[in-house]
């Protein structure tokens, strides 16, 4: 085996205590609404996972999105990345995952920054704590964001006790709730958009077509992060916000990725193109398992990659350690 320093925490703590009807119990646990029991989204008005079925016919092995490059490389090569010499501590992180396929990718995309910069097997701790998305559909659904962050809040306080030092939120969507003002989160995190927007004006971007879920392309976190560096922020029209939010929640969350949806993301970039957009932002975490630069009509900033090559840098010491613990204090406005 090798000697990947990972601990990887998927929803609860092992130091849970049995129920007594065969499940574990985490007395910080945010309780599942009564009507979630079973998970399925269709009741916080979102479609549950299809039979297979009913699924659209998935892209073949030669066209899925891949997630593991060839042995020894990084999917994405940030231009100002570098191989590093091990500091004598490395910062801990902790991923406060907040959708399944987002979470995974940005677990895997650090831990390769860290074999492609670091050495084989080589990377800086990191702990994944995730509590289920679907108990958030419903405050999701009501715009109700101050609950959203309550339930974010008892991961972030997980990974702390787990270790953590620092946090990242793969999840764009999530960050309308993280900037609610509230108490300080226990840890102190790198904001995505903030990351995306720095990488927009290193490349010299002035119009950022941006893609994500329809609470994202339709509020303020990228207008904001965009904006503060003379950027502006081009979103889709309505109707192609909805096939966008669409093929989100029924199928990227779902792991589920089709020639079809693909073509779709596609025509909807060209026509931010011809709108003079100089960029696609693809701020959705699953976006960019469908959508890889060589489809895309526009150069494309990948937040799930951004973040954890932004990630890495702060646990080895090449980028400011974090402060911002929540709200709008501390963001570039």
């Amino acid at each position: 085996m090798t000697n990947i320093r990972s601990s990887f925490i998927m929803a609860v703590k092992r130091t849970d205590v049995p129920n007594g009807e065969g499940h574990m119990h985490d007395p910080e646990r945010p309780a599942a609404p009564p009507d979630a029991g079973d998970h399925d989204t269709s009741e916080h008005g979102r479609p549950a996972t299809p039979p297979a079925h009913e699924r659209p016919a998935t892209l073949s092995a030669h066209d899925q999105p891949a997630v593991l490059p060839p042995h020894g490389q990084s999917v994405v090569v940030p231009a100002h990345a570098r191989a590093v010499t091990p500091p004598a501590h490395m910062r801990h992180l902790g991923i406060l995952a907040h959708s399944t396929e987002g979470a995974a990718l940005s677990f895997l995309s650090f831990c390769q920054e860290g074999f492609r910069r670091l050495g084989e097997h080589d990377h800086p701790d990191v702990t994944l704590d995730y509590i289920p998305f679907g108990r958030s559909m419903a405050a999701w659904d009501a715009g109700d964001h101050d609950t959203v962050r309550k339930t974010l809040a008892v991961s972030v306080r997980r990974l702390s006790r787990a270790g953590a030092e620092f946090f990242i939120c793969p999840d764009n969507t999530a960050h309308l709730a993280l900037e609610r003002p509230g108490p300080a989160l226990a840890l102190p995190g790198l904001h995505i958009a903030e990351v995306v927007a720095e990488q927009a004006a290193r490349d010299g971007r002035t119009r950022v077509g941006v893609l994500g879920t329809s609470y994202t392309m339709e509020g303020p976190v990228y207008p904001r992060a965009l904006g503060a560096r003379g950027i502006a922020a081009e979103i889709p029209d309505p109707g192609e916000r909805e096939v966008i939010n669409r093929i989100i929640f029924d199928e990227l969350v779902n792991g589920v990725f089709t020639a079809d949806s693909r073509a779709a993301y596609v025509k909807i970039i060209e026509r931010l193109a011809a709108r003079g957009c100089d960029a696609v932002a693809l701020v959705c975490t699953e976006i960019p398992l469908l959508i890889a630069p060589e489809h895309s009509p526009l150069p494309t900033l990948d937040s799930t990659r951004l973040l954890s090559a932004a990630a890495f840098d702060a646990a080895v010491g090449l980028r400011p350690f974090p402060s911002w613990r929540g709200g709008a204090e501390g963001l570039a406005s």
